[in-house]
Parts: structure tokens; C-alpha cells; sequence
């Protein structure tokens, strides 16, 4: 049986593509599904941005249980990160036509600094899932190395139309490989700023708007 939290965040997904990523969404949902406000400040109290943390917890838990659920320990350490991240993507299908509001919601000028949070933590539950135990500067540059492919990735897959999304599969065991066979400081340098141009002017416009 479906917890409230998970009723009210999957309503909440649904009408997010028309109505976007706000408190009033959320509050119009709870109204649908009977739930008090006072109530809703207990199953969320950050409202919009815990329901935001509820999924990205619901999430890395399905993707560890499914990495764990077959022998990864004979996997080198780009095929663990491979895996890992098309797992990722395979549990967050259902929440695709939510993701673009998501994103112009990230990219609020009060919210960056959460967005950067998120990001390094999602990058640090990929690697640390992977095995890696790493506690040097190698630790910082491959968490943000990931971070920005994790970002290519995401933008790359919200076009995938692609048979059983082979293209993004393809995307990620390129950037990948890029990562561990490790490249040039000028050319990681170059790398992360087209990616960046990249992630900003797709929804550049549809953040201002």
C-alpha cells in the first residue's frame, strides 16, 4: 500500500507538466486527494523542494537494490558507473514530462546553490555505489566530472527518442569512458564548458519565461 508521501508526490508529478513545480501545484493536489495543509507541512515541510528530496531518496533506493540485485563485483569500474547511471535513468522514465519544469525550478536563481548540492550528491551516491573510496582531490574532480556528465545525460535523454533509449545508453558509455581513461586539463576544461552552454541555453528560455 502507497504511503501518503508517495500518493501525494505522484500526483504532484502528473500535474506538473501543466501547472509546473510550485507550492500551489502541491497545495492543489493535497486538495484532491483530502489532505490538510496542516497535514501536508508534516509529510513535506519544505513543501515542492522536499517532495524533490522524497523522489531523489525513492530513487537511489530502487537503483541500489536492482544494482545489488545481480554479481557487479567482477564489473570494471566504468562498466559499475554505466550501469549504474542507465539504472538511474531506466526508474526516472515515469517522471520524464515532469523533468523539464523540474529543471526551470532548479535553475531559479534562489534555488543554485541547492541545485549544485544535489548534484555533487547524486554524483557522490553514483561513485560511492560503484565501490570507489577515494579521499583525495581525485575524490572532488571525479564527483564533478560525473556532475556534468550526469547533466549532459539528462538533457541528452529528455530528446531520446531513440528504441529503448539505445542513444542515451550510447551517450553515456562514451562520456563515461571519457572520465576514467581521465583526459586533458584543457580539454576536461573545454568539455565542461560546452556542456554547460549546452544545459543553459536549452532552457534559458523557458527559465525567464
Amino acid at each position: 500500500m502507497k504511503s501518503n508521501q508517495e500518493k501525494l508526490a505522484n500526483s504532484f508529478i502528473q500535474d506538473v507538466p501543466k501547472f509546473g513545480w510550485s507550492r500551489e501545484t502541491l497545495l492543489q493536489c493535497a486538495k484532491k486527494l483530502k489532505i490538510s495543509t496542516p497535514k501536508l507541512a508534516l509529510l513535506f515541510p519544505s513543501f515542492e523542494y522536499d517532495v524533490l528530496k522524497f523522489l531523489i531518496a525513492q530513487n537511489n533506493s530502487l537503483v541500489e537494490k536492482n544494482y545489488n540485485s545481480f554479481n557487479n563485483s567482477r564489473l570494471k569500474v566504468r562498466d559499475k558507473i554505466k550501469t549504474i547511471l542507465e539504472l538511474k535513468f531506466e526508474s526516472n522514465a515515469y517522471l520524464k514530462k515532469a523533468l523539464p519544469e523540474m529543471l526551470k525550478f532548479l535553475l531559479r536563481p534562489g534555488n543554485i546553490l541547492m541545485s549544485v548540492k544535489l548534484l555533487h550528491e547524486n554524483s557522490d551516491f553514483i561513485w560511492k555505489l560503484s565501490g570507489d573510496k577515494s579521499n583525495d582531490f581525485s575524490y572532488y574532480s571525479k564527483r564533478g566530472l560525473l556532475s556534468m556528465i550526469y547533466l549532459a545525460t539528462l538533457i541528452y535523454w529528455l530528446n531520446d527518442r531513440s528504441n529503448k533509449n539505445i542513444a542515451t545508453k550510447n551517450f553515456i558509455s562514451k562520456s563515461v569512458d571519457g572520465i576514467v581513461d581521465g583526459v586533458s586539463k584543457l580539454k576536461q576544461l573545454s568539455m565542461l564548458q560546452n556542456l554547460a552552454q549546452s544545459f543553459f541555453s536549452r532552457f534559458n528560455t523557458s527559465k525567464t519565461s
